[in-house]
């Protein structure tokens, strides 16, 4: 495989891991039967309460922008479309049929987290009602985790393709974002007890 494809995938595989990340976090932070459940007043203590809104807001932020960065329309940037054009230089034609038929579901989605991510979150266009445009557009954030983890799936194999059927990934479907935010308030509730 040649270097352009795999420069392209490590940049398009830093995007997928921190969308994933970035959602994780704030999904477990903000999500029904998530965190907000069992420590809700360890979060809303006053010496962390500023901390987990910043943490709300940035990652819920970051989750859009890293998620569209993932399949952007601009020619100059890594992205999904760079990367099946440079799968299809190298013959790996099977692969782009496959990444299209399973991102196929996932194109009006993509549509709206980029609609939001460019009106409200990256250029916060006047006469814009975050709230009616997030109405509109109806993002649920289980849609948002299904299209993550199908797009990791597709790059872990793209992945095992280009390290030799290596059994070690970078990428790939895991929770491991949403484990450590567990563990992190895990230690926040233990020392707030003792």
């Amino acid at each position: 495989m040649n270097e352009e494809l795999t420069e392209c995938f490590m940049h398009v595989r830093d995007s997928q891991n921190s969308a994933l990340a970035h959602y994780q976090i704030w999904f477990t932070l903000r999500g029904k039967g998530k965190a907000i459940d069992k420590y809700l007043d360890d979060m809303n203590d006053s010496r962390y309460v500023d901390f987990f809104h910043t943490s709300n807001s940035g990652n819920y932020k970051l989750m859009f922008i890293e998620t569209a960065c993932l399949f952007d329309s601009d020619d100059r940037t890594h992205n999904i479309r760079a990367l099946k054009y440079l799968m299809t230089k190298n013959d790996l034609t099977n692969l782009v049929n496959k990444f299209d038929q399973e991102l196929k579901p996932f194109e009006k989605l993509v549509s709206n987290i980029k609609t939001i991510r460019s009106k409200v979150i990256a250029h916060k266009e006047a006469y814009v009602d975050p709230s009616e445009l997030y109405k509109k557009y109806g993002i649920k954030p289980d849609e948002i985790k299904d299209l993550l983890n199908t797009t990791a799936e597709l790059l872990r194999e793209l992945e095992t393709i280009l390290t030799n059927n290596s059994s070690s990934h970078s990428v790939g479907p895991t929770d491991r974002w949403e484990h450590a935010t567990f563990k992190l308030l895990d230690a926040l509730k233990a020392e707030r007890r003792s």
